[in-house]
């Protein structure tokens, strides 16, 4: 505001007055208070600033809450699966535990160029599959996508090709008697780092040595319900 009276005085001769760029400034900071821009904190110290009504309410505070990957019930199997997207390019990874945390299989695929909704869903689907292949008894499967459960769960149906693959899954879930649930990434972060690892070829295994170090360990720490913390705001 100060940069455009000045201007408006050398070049449209108006008259520079402070208060008006005083005025012009306290009306810019009113339209960002409706616009619900300020909190509280923005105004520690100096609760007595009268603009200090224009905030919407307290700060919101952090809380670290404990995560872990829980090993599923006696006599059941947990699928976890994870997709990123570099250049482009998407890999999914995922693995299949038993109830004392033992590798069953672990995979990583390139699934090409997609969106990352597409690319949760072809991971989650390439997992399904060859847990049909392989899989005796009960399944659990979880992911840290809440969109890609949502649709599931929901029956909800989307664009081609997108709802072939959720069709697919709901088959491949309904044959299991099984559901897809959410968990947050800290808990899901074997899977996450077999999604990540950018190998230069597919990757299918059932011995806990073919896989990288990384893995190893996360699937150790996995096997013991080693906590993680993870910060959220209060109310989240």
């Amino acid at each position: 505001f100060l940069w455009k009276s000045r201007n408006k005085a050398c070049f449209e001769e108006t008259n520079f007055g402070a208060r008006r760029v005083i005025s012009l400034v306290d009306g810019f900071v009113q339209q960002l208070g409706v616009a619900g821009k300020f909190s509280a904190g923005h105004f520690r110290g100096d609760e007595g600033d009268p603009w200090a009504r224009l905030s919407t309410g307290l700060e919101r505070r952090k809380y670290a809450q404990a995560v872990s990957w829980k090993r599923p019930p006696a006599h059941h199997v947990k699928l976890n699966m994870d997709a990123s997207v570099s250049h482009n390019r998407v890999f999914g990874g995922g693995l299949l535990r038993d109830s004392a945390g033992r590798l069953i299989f672990a995979y990583y695929k390139e699934f090409g160029e997609m969106d990352v909704l597409l690319a949760e869903s072809s991971s989650l689907l390439h997992g399904l599959q060859l847990c049909k292949e392989l899989v005796m008894g009960p399944l659990l499967v979880e992911v840290d996508s809440k969109s890609l459960v949502g649709l599931i769960n929901a029956g909800a149906t989307s664009r081609w090709p997108l709802c072939n693959a959720l069709r697919q899954i709901r088959e491949l879930l309904s044959s299991f008697s099984a559901s897809v649930t959410h968990v947050f990434r800290e808990a899901n972060s074997s899977a996450d780092k077999l999604a990540g690892l950018r190998l230069s070829s597919e990757l299918f295994c059932t011995s806990f040595q073919q896989l990288p170090n990384l893995v190893r360990a996360s699937i150790v720490l996995d096997s013991r319900e080693f906590s993680s913390l993870r910060w959220q705001a209060v109310g989240q």
